[in-house]
């Protein structure tokens, strides 16, 4: 029997998110700002929500009961008791069975795969237990009980490793197919804490033994395998058994799980793939069972999978740094599946809103308990290498050409905006442009009577250019890589200021929709630049 589970914090210390005011004044009423992960969460719900359906929009706009389960989840975390309730009606009137399961899939107005997938019923049933203590509701927490003892019934099987989690209704023969990013410690144990139902605790201990049993056999989780009744444990090329195994979009989810759970012998198993995955800046999306590359392609959730590695290993840092790849990532080519794992791997690796024990949080509260933007970086100027500093910037694509003065913070926490609508500043207490790290530079987007300097700020494109010159005459050259509208009262700083191990630069300034109450922009733009 494993070590007992040991509970999550009640809660992390809130951040101050460290907007940039960049318009006519600061929008804020000095209330604490929303943290990464409901950040996050929120731009999901609000991008692939549609009246309580999750759609994929990137792959012809069907419903799979997965994404049900990642709107659930989501919705827990960032609080929106309206939304979880739409999105659980929406599923108990397409995609739920008479036997309480969820049906894979929906599209055009009906189901059209029938079978059940028990992560999304798992996730599923936890997000429902979660919703009914957070949100008082016991008709909640007995929608997740009762779907839960249904997977339990029907989507379990024993073996001599003990009980494991089958991927579906259909593999109940041995050797039972099975899918190692299936299991959550941190869904067992919430259900097993709500239900006191002993066969979650038994899935627990055999879903760690099945994976344990998997990293001795191949040190790469791979997509699917096979674990017989006597167990036995092979690699597997797909759900039947065929093909080359690997690595790719199912199994990276296997660390994250892992690395949240609040039993250190999970937490162990989630460090040793740290070592078995490439160690280079960028990581390919899929890989085979040896870790080498099968494409060029990236993918947040691979970013979020070598995040929780390296969390769970103890390589806090380079956790940080995987993370911030996730989401530029995810700013670079949005889609429904890697928008929800930068959205469920902020949640479960730095915040506790799920129940779990992230592996980062207490390197976040410590962050919070000596700054007042409470970030992974305040951004915080590096060790400086030279004394120089920027004194202009160079946008090409957009005809600005313009010297730069100073920015400090002000007293809200934010930075300060230029108090010249054509001034373009940078943030002094930050990076300096060209050194490690996210440095800085901000100006208004218009002013009350015409544009001002960044007001053409949104048309940049992957590929444009921008280059710093620095006082000591060197110029440090970046490459626009994406941009990203986010709302400054949910300011998503860990993910847009964490620390990255090569220069890059934020230009920052005010977008959105105008606020009714104080005439301000609600938004900010912010455009992503790496080193040329």
């Amino acid at each position: 029997m494993r070590a007992p589970r040991v509970l999550a914090a009640a809660a992390s210390a809130a951040a101050v998110a460290l907007a940039v005011t960049a318009c006519s004044g600061p929008v804020t009423d000095g209330a604490e700002s929303e943290q990464g992960a409901t950040a996050a969460a929120d731009a999901f719900l609000d991008t692939y929500v549609d009246e309580g359906r999750v759609v994929r929009t990137d792959q012809g706009g069907d419903t799979v009961s997965e994404g049900q389960a990642y709107g659930l989840l989501l919705a827990v975390v960032a609080g929106d008791e309206a939304r979880f309730d739409d999105i659980w009606d929406w599923t108990t009137a397409n995609i739920q069975r008479d036997d309480l399961l969820l049906a894979w899939r929906w599209e055009g107005g009906s189901v059209v795969d029938d079978e059940p997938a028990s992560d999304a019923d798992l996730d599923a049933a936890r997000a429902l237990v979660l919703a009914g203590e957070a949100f008082g509701r016991d008709d909640l927490t007995d929608d997740g009980l009762a779907l839960g003892e249904a997977l339990l019934d029907e989507m379990t099987a024993t073996t001599d490793l003990g009980r494991i989690l089958l991927p579906g209704t259909w593999a109940t023969a041995s050797p039972h197919a099975y899918n190692p990013s299936y299991a959550s410690p941190a869904a067992y144990a919430v259900l097993a804490d709500a239900s006191d139902d002993s066969r979650w605790d038994e899935l627990a201990d055999g879903s760690h033994a099945a994976t344990e049993a998997l990293l001795d056999a191949n040190a790469l989780p791979t997509n699917w395998a096979t674990v017989a009744t006597d167990g036995s444990v092979a690699i597997a090329g797909a759900a039947d058994g065929t093909g080359e195994p690997g690595y790719g979009y199912d199994a990276a989810r296997a660390s994250i799980r892992y690395a949240e759970s609040c039993d250190p012998a999970d937490t162990v198993l989630a460090g040793r793939i740290a070592a078995a995955l490439p160690g280079e800046e960028q990581l390919p999306a899929e890989l085979d069972s040896g870790a080498g590359a099968v494409t060029t392609d990236q993918h947040p959730v691979a970013y979020a999978a070598r995040a929780a590695a390296y969390a769970a290993d103890g390589r806090a840092d380079d956790a940080r740094a995987d993370l911030a790849r996730m989401g530029d990532t995810a700013t670079r080519t949005p889609t429904y599946y890697g928008d929800a794992w930068n959205a469920l791997a902020e949640a479960m690796l730095t915040d506790d809103a799920l129940a779990g024990c992230p592996p980062l949080e207490s390197s976040s509260t410590a962050a919070a308990s000596s700054s007042s933007a409470g970030a992974l970086q305040d951004p915080v100027r590096a060790a400086a290498a030279s004394d120089a500093v920027p004194v202009h910037v160079s946008i090409p694509a957009i005809g600005i050409e313009s010297d730069l003065i100073g920015l400090g913070r002000g007293a809200d926490g934010w930075i300060e905006a230029p108090a010249d609508y054509n001034d373009v500043g940078w943030y002094e207490d930050g990076v300096v442009p060209g050194q490690i790290g996210p440095a800085v530079i901000a100006a208004h987007v218009d002013s009350k009577t015409a544009p001002a300097v960044f007001h053409n700020l949104p048309q940049l494109r992957p590929g444009d250019t921008v280059s710093v010159t620095l006082s000591d005459g060197t110029v440090a050259d970046f490459v626009v890589t994406g941009q990203q509208s986010v709302k400054k009262h949910g300011f998503p700083t860990e993910s847009i200021y964490a620390p990255v191990p090569t220069p890059e630069l934020r230009l920052v300034t005010c977008g959105g929709p105008i606020s009714s109450e104080t005439g301000l922009y609600e938004d900010n733009i912010v455009v992503t630049a790496i080193a040329a």
